[in-house]
This record gives structure tokens, sequence and C-alpha cells, in this order.
């Protein structure tokens, strides 16, 4: 049985089937029953499943299979289903026996009619019951009341009785009444501003959907249910048409059989008080659909790539999510490697590799510099400092290491970025990121230790987010240092304060 009708329970088969077996002199064995469980496929049916199993058993642990009515096999929209398996039983020694129907003999043509036409039926009210119901939940959709899953952050539950008074339900928490209807509000106003939040942070820059989610960790927000953002979550509540006023419904179902295609989706405009401006879910659309559109040939990706060569002819693989172009992933995935896409658009990899190289002297002498640089000026502070004789690492009192990473701008339509070449395990204590401009001088630095390194942004814009602190001068740094390392071996690392001291500008300029 698929409900608790109480015509159709379990406890009223049962009963039925017991006294059949009584007047006729049969002991029921075992029971087989799938309580709860939907009769248009077998594949939930696990009852009905270790009946035919058990059928297939030699020796057959019994004789007689009682059924309640022919319905109890199942609602197949293919009414063949159902003969198939009462076959299975008779064909290999085990009766079938109906006790709510008055049928005849299974030899008689009259049976077997009567029998093809109850399959019927029963397919018929099943297929003609979805409908009924499907009418209904549309109903209650364009009403503007909830049906399928609960509400992403932004939004919260109210049960409306037949009267229209109104209750709020917690997380969780049923409604009291089955006559009571369920719809949804705009929640607390924290977490309104928190959807609005990242909706903005999505659509008025240049972040990527897990650059958002690392963000938002980053900064140790939690959704509604207290669990961390994920890339997943981002993605599903910058989809959530609810938080702009509309529902839509249905669109993962499927009709009885499987064979058949998808139901449209039920939808309904403007039936929520929305959560953001319809500018804002505009912008935030569009951006996903520029990002979305994963069904271009070959040639649609090539023809991309050599507009932006004639724009930028030293175009890598890094400036691929800089410049607003497809991830590295889908080109790989088309051709290979993202240098042999690069190479079809027409890039000489010679050249290339040439200006590559040379980027990579200046950076490394810039680097090397910046880094001598940093340590005398730690030293002028009163500070036991070294640089480490084959990397890029500070050594702070011979215990804690600081690593260097400079960061070079990439400039697209005016606007420079950075990226945070991420290292899973940075071997050093803290984390020194130099934002550079294109003169060899260093714009700000930023301190991390390495779980606030992994979390952060791969890409930084000339804004800082709100939960990294800009560091533009030597005091600056040496007080951040002490901060990080407080309680870490200080006397060996700190000889004196460093309000003593003046304040030289940091800078790779020589």
């Amino acid at each position: 049985m698929s409900s608790d009708r109480q015509e159709l329970s379990i406890g009223t088969q049962l009963a039925a089937i017991h006294a059949y077996a009584e007047a006729h002199h049969m002991e029921v064995i075992r029971i087989y029953e799938d309580a709860a469980k939907s009769g248009l496929q077998i594949s939930n049916r696990e009852g009905m499943k270790r009946l035919l199993r058990d059928v297939l058993d030699e020796p057959r642990p019994f004789d007689v299979v009682l059924v309640y009515d022919v319905s109890r096999w199942g609602r197949f929209q293919d009414i063949d289903a159902a003969a198939y398996y009462e076959y299975t039983c008779r064909l290999h020694g085990a009766k079938v026996i109906y006790v709510q129907e008055a049928f005849g003999s299974d030899e008689e043509p009259m049976t077997a009619l009567l029998k093809t036409l109850k399959r019927a039926m029963a397919a018929e009210y099943a297929r003609d019951l979805g409908v009924k119901s499907r009418a209904g939940q549309d109903r209650a959709v364009h009403l503007g009341y909830q049906m399928g899953p609960l509400p992403c952050i932004g939004l919260t539950r109210v049960a409306i009785d037949r009267f229209g008074n109104r209750r709020p339900l917690a997380r969780g928490q049923s409604k009291a009444m089955q006559s009571e209807r369920i719809a949804w509000v705009p929640g607390p106003p924290t977490e309104v501003a928190l959807t609005r939040r990242i909706f903005g942070m999505y659509a008025d820059t240049n972040a990527t959907i897990r650059g958002v989610a690392r963000q938002l960790r980053a900064q140790g927000l939690v959704a509604q249910n207290g669990r961390p953002f994920t890339e997943s979550r981002v993605h599903r509540l910058l989809r959530c048409e609810a938080l702009a006023g509309n529902f839509v419904w249905g669109s993962e179902r499927y009709t009885a059989a499987p064979a058949m295609k998808k139901r449209p989706a039920t939808r309904a405009n403007h039936v929520i008080e929305p959560v953001v401006s319809a500018d804002l879910w505009k912008r935030v659309q569009d951006k996903l659909w520029t990002r979305r559109r994963l069904r271009r040939d070959k040639e649609q990706l090539i023809q991309v790539l050599r507009d932006r060569l004639a724009e930028h002819p030293e175009l890598n693989a890094l400036d691929l999510e800089a410049l607003g172009l497809r991830s590295k992933k889908a080109y790989t995935n088309a051709f290979g490697s993202v240098s042999r896409a690069l190479e079809l658009a027409g890039r000489d990899p010679v050249a290339v590799r040439a200006l590559h190289e040379r980027r990579k002297l200046i950076g490394r002498k810039v680097g090397d510099r910046m880094t001598s640089d940093i340590a005398n000026l730690l030293r002028q502070l009163g500070m036991d400092c070294r640089v480490h004789p084959r990397s890029r690492v500070l050594v702070l009192g011979e215990t804690v290491k600081i690593r260097l990473q400079v960061l070079w701008p990439r400039t697209y339509r005016g606007v420079q970025r950075w990226h945070v070449l991420k290292s899973r395990r940075p071997i050093a204590h803290l984390v020194l990121l130099a934002q550079m401009d294109n003169s060899e001088s260093a714009i700000r630095f930023v301190l991390l230790d390495p779980k606030e390194y992994r979390d952060t942004a791969p890409w930084l814009d000339e804004e800082l987010p709100p939960y990294l602190e800009p560091i533009a001068t030597g005091v600056e740094l040496a007080q951040a240092v002490r901060v990080r390392l407080a309680g870490v071996m200080l006397p060996a690392i700190f000889s004196g304060g460093v309000e003593t001291y003046a304040e030289p500008q940091v800078t790779a300029n020589r």
C-alpha cells in the first residue's frame, strides 16, 4: 500500500488473507509486505522482490500465494508487468489466489479477461490520481504555498490555517493540522542582509562561485543550518528563484512511466515577497548564464581566444579567468591543453615563451631584492631576521619562517587583479603577499597564517576584502608580525620595541 487508507491498510489485507486461509485449511507460513510504498514500480518494493526470489528457490517454501486483489501486485502503467509477475509464480509451481476477487478457474477465458480489465483499471486509477494530485499541487503553488524542499537562507516558513491566521514555524517544525498550508516569507534581517550581500559579491565583482564560497568561509559565515558555505550551496542560492519572488516547482518530477518525458515545471511569478531586487537578480543570472555556456563547439572556443589574442598577444592559461574567459578545464577537455588551444588560435609559442622567461627573470630579481630589503628593514626595527639561503623565506629568531609571495597585476578592461598562486601546505608559519604595480614597486602587503592563506580568494582586486588588512609601512609589518607570533619565542625574535624606530617605506625599489 502507498497510504494508510482504512480499506487498503496492511491490517485489513492481512485479516482477509488469514480468514481465507483458515476457511480453506491453509497455513500462512510467510508474509511479504510493502508498507507505504508506491505501486508504480518494483524498484522500491523489497517485499515483492523477496517473494519473487523465494518462488525461484528449490525446494519452493510454499505452494500458494494469497493476494488481497489484483491491484496489490502494483498499479503498473504497463499492465503486462503485473501479469508477468503473476505468471512467474505460476510458472514455478506456486498458485496465485486473489482472496477478494470473484474469479473462477484460471483456465476459464473469462477469468483472463477480468484480470486484464482489473489491471487496466488499476493503472488508470494511478494515472488519474496523479493528474488530479498534480492539478492540486499546481493550484497550491499559484496561491503561493510551499511545494517541495525547505527554503534556502533568506527565507523562512509560516503556517496559514483556513481562516488566514499565520503562525511562524521554526526550522524542522511541522504544521499542526493537515488543513494548514505553508508559505515562504523573508527570514530574519541578518539572513536577508547576508543573502543580498552574497548576490552582490557575485554580481558586482569578478569573483567566481568558488571564490565567493571561500571568502564566506574565511569570514566565518555559515548558512542557516550552521554549516559552512560550499561551492554547491552558493550555486543553489544564486539560482533560487524564490528569492526573486517566484515559485518554480516540479522541474525534476517524472510521470509514472520511466520512459516518458519530464513534466513541465510549474511556475508562479510574484507570489512571494522578494528578498533580492529584480535588477540584482538579473545581473546575477546574466553572469551565471555567461559562465554556463558549456555547449560551445571547438570552433567557437577557438574564436573567443582569437579575439582575446588580438588584444593580449601574450595571453596564457592564467589569464583565462582574469579575462572572463572559459575555464582552463574546458579548453583542456576540448584540445588536450590550454597551450594547444592557444597555438590553434594563432599565438606564437616561441615569442610567448621568451616573454615568459623574461618575466620570470625580472620576477626572481625583484623577489630576491624585496626579500633582502624586508629583512634589513625588520632588523632595523629590532628583530632577529635573516634570509634563508635557498628560498624566498625570512627566518625570525632561527625558528619562525615567513614566506614572501610576489603578486603581479593582470589588467582587463582597465581593472587590475592579482592572482594568489595557492600552495596547499605552505612551508612557513606565515605568508606575506606583496601586491605589485607595473613599475616593480609594492602597492601593499598582506600577512596571513596558513589557514587564512588557503581560504582567501584566488584573485585580489584593487580594493581588498574586509577580512584582509593591508600593510603599507615597516612599522605596520613589524606590529602585524608581533601580533601573529604572540607567545611564540618573542624574546628571541624582538630585541626592542618597534615604537622607537622610524617608518621606512616597504617597496621593491633599489
